[in-house]
């Protein structure tokens, strides 16, 4: 692995380059962007997927999104989807630089809101050869129906004042309040998706210190109005290989995506007894999902 930097815009966003064992510079690899979830850092399952496939074969990056991480950006923490976004584009403007990347083999994996800006950016940037996602979740659809999609969307328009509400108040001095992006106790009411994303981001499990799993209330000027596959029925082009689990209350996005994906090589891979937050981390489940991608990116790419 090799720490790297690269520009988005105004920000420097830092990042780790896995590269396989029979890496060389003398040679192009098969390459991948590798987006971590919202909330998430390189560090976590953006981090283990990178290097699983490296393991096979590809060069594989994974990086901090602006605001976030070890990358530059003010206030900390924003999850900002145009931002999102574009650091994918940057990410591969940076790797078409690179001597061993072979520039006609380059995709994208996205985990989690990772999943949902990897296929938006895709459809911007036919650069991106292949698309995978795995536990997909279209940020902007998960704020205004909820975690399982049935959510009244009349709460959409509380949720786009309050963000706006926040940009006031902090303009005027207030200090930056933020919104946890995984639950912070335990609650039983909650879905056991949600319950393990508090597992994950806040025990050993996976924390990390630049991970909080947080965003400034402000944040939600920008996700109550976005739609990650909006126009995916006329830009989702390239090849696409979803994996979701069967138990995941964020299934409904993969099959949304699925449905309307424009491609005409487009599959979902269903993991029998997984939840969301398995595929972050569950060797078993991991090792499932790596099984469908790893063919799948040879093939395309």
């Amino acid at each position: 692995m090799k720490a790297i930097t690269f520009r988005s815009g105004p920000h420097t966003l830092a990042g780790n380059l896995h590269l396989p064992g029979d890496f060389s510079e003398s040679r192009q690899h098969p390459t991948l962007v590798v987006v971590h979830p919202g909330g998430g850092v390189k560090e976590q399952t953006a981090g283990l997927y990178a290097a699983k496939l490296a393991l096979d074969g590809f060069v594989a990056l994974a990086y901090d999104a602006s605001f976030q991480g070890d990358s530059s950006g003010e206030p900390r923490h924003l999850e900002d989807p145009s931002a999102r976004v574009e650091d994918i584009r940057a990410a591969v403007d940076h790797l078409t630089t690179l001597p061993f990347v072979q520039r006609e083999r380059i995709g994208v994996l996205g985990i989690c809101a990772g999943g949902g800006y990897a296929i938006n950016a895709a459809m911007t940037d036919s650069r991106l050869k292949a698309v995978g996602a795995v536990s997909a979740v279209n940020i902007g659809a998960m704020i205004r129906l909820g975690w399982d999609g049935n959510t009244a969307p009349a709460q959409t328009l509380g949720l786009r004042d309050a963000g706006a509400a926040r940009r006031t108040a902090e303009q005027g001095g207030e200090a930056i309040a933020s919104m946890p992006l995984a639950p912070t106790s335990p609650d039983p009411s909650l879905p056991p998706d949600l319950r393990d994303a508090l597992d994950y981001y806040h025990t050993a499990r996976a924390q990390h210190r630049n991970s909080p799993s947080k965003t400034p209330l402000r944040s939600l000027s920008q996700l109550v109005g976005y739609d990650a596959f909006h126009l995916a029925e006329l830009l989702l082009t390239q090849p696409l290989q979803l994996v979701a689990g069967s138990k995941a209350g964020s299934l409904w996005h993969s099959q949304q995506v699925l449905e309307r994906a424009a491609s005409r090589d487009k599959r979902l891979h269903i993991v029998e007894g997984a939840n969301h937050m398995d595929l972050y981390d569950g060797s078993r489940f991991v090792a499932e999902a790596l099984a469908k991608l790893v063919p799948f990116y040879r093939e395309k790419l």
